[in-house]
């Protein structure tokens, strides 16, 4: 795990912030980018993040530990290398993983912390939109599905935590809620979508950014979420 210092980050994305993402992946509308809004400091305790998504590995020491049925790709050679993220979880079986290895899932403020550290980037590398530094869809990486954790060296938060942009988009324990002082009214709003970071090998470069808030029905299994833990310092 990787330590997370205390201290003030930004979270969120400026009218500026937004109006670059639409611009430069030629959106076609920022309502797409306002629940993102507004960029505001949120401070947090010091905490721990797993370096790379949680493993097949590691899911199956939890399994044989356990007795819970395995993922739903795990015969599935795309997806059930030792080292591929476990995917097609829904949100309780995540959460309980993680309670299980006594850690949690982390916040939303948490998850993005880590990703973006406290300058706001919008990329864990920075600020340039380089799409040879993730595992998006097409644009060519390497990479037809997951990866392998931490096979991506340019995938790198400030703090050293790897594969936060694509690969896979991971669960956080928040609902979709409005971010403070969001002005924008959104009907999905509300306790029925948990939100889900990161982006993922099916997503484009634009939602693999830092403030993108992803959103999920809890029970949904897709073979692109898949999820981190952390724990107190």
């Amino acid at each position: 795990m990787i330590l997370i210092p205390a201290g003030p980050f930004k979270m969120g994305s400026s009218d500026k912030d937004i109006m670059w993402a639409a611009r430069h992946f030629h959106s076609e509308s920022l309502d797409w980018y306002r629940d993102e809004t507004p960029l505001h400091e949120v401070t947090l305790p010091a905490f721990k993040i797993d370096k790379i998504p949680v493993t097949m590995r590691a899911f199956s020491k939890y399994q044989q530990a356990t007795g819970q049925p395995p993922s739903r790709e795990h015969d599935n050679a795309l997806f059930n290398h030792p080292l591929q993220p476990v995917v097609s979880l829904p949100w309780k079986q995540a959460r309980d993983y993680c309670h299980w290895a006594k850690k949690r899932l982390p916040t939303e403020a948490e998850w993005e912390k880590a990703a973006r550290g406290t300058d706001g980037r919008y990329y864990p590398w920075g600020n340039e939109a380089d799409a040879l530094n993730a595992n998006i869809r097409g644009k060519g990486d390497i990479y037809r599905y997951t990866n392998q954790g931490g096979t991506i060296p340019e995938n790198v938060s400030p703090y050293g935590v790897m594969d936060l942009a694509g690969n896979v988009w991971e669960w956080t324990e928040n609902w979709y809620q409005p971010h403070p002082g969001n002005q924008y009214e959104n009907d999905l709003y509300g306790e029925q979508f948990k939100v889900i970071k990161g982006g993922s090998w099916n997503s484009n470069l634009d939602l693999a950014r830092g403030s993108v808030r992803g959103k999920a029905l809890p029970g949904q299994k897709k073979n692109y979420i898949g999820f981190r833990c952390v724990a107190a310092n």
